[in-house]
Order: structure tokens, then C-alpha cells, then sequence
């Protein structure tokens, strides 16, 4: 993932259009952008990529889900 992406970010079982606000050089940092509240984030979250591939919540540990929309 890269700044400017287009997203579906699944989290507390739903699936909400993001976008990645800003992103690490190597796309395993990133925070996203999205118009509702999600694992009580406003708006803004930032999530790290684990070593299997998958997205946690910085803040609070919770799995993410992402998928770029082309």
C-alpha cells in the first residue's frame, strides 16, 4: 500500500471505503482515512503490517482487514 491508495478497510465486521492518508517508504506503516468510526478510531487509524501480512490497529491491537479498490 502507498499514500493515495483507495481501500476497503474491514474491521469490527464491517467494511468501510478508506483511503491511505500517509504510508512508511516500505507500506507496512500506514494511517487511514474513512468517513464513520471504527474499533472507536474517529475518522483516522493507524495500523501496522505483521509479519504474515495481515493489519493490526496501532492503538489497540485489533485485526484489519484491506483491500485496495481499484
Amino acid at each position: 500500500m502507498k499514500t493515495g491508495d483507495q481501500v476497503e478497510i474491514g474491521c469490527d465486521g464491517r467494511i468501510v471505503p478508506g483511503r491511505v492518508l500517509m504510508a512508511s517508504p516500505n507500506g507496512r506503516s500506514l494511517i487511514l482515512t474513512f468517513e464513520t468510526i471504527l474499533d472507536n478510531h474517529v475518522a483516522m487509524m493507524p495500523v501496522l503490517q505483521q509479519d504474515d501480512g495481515g493489519y493490526v490497529a496501532l492503538v489497540t491491537g485489533s485485526p484489519i482487514t484491506l483491500k485496495a479498490i481499484p
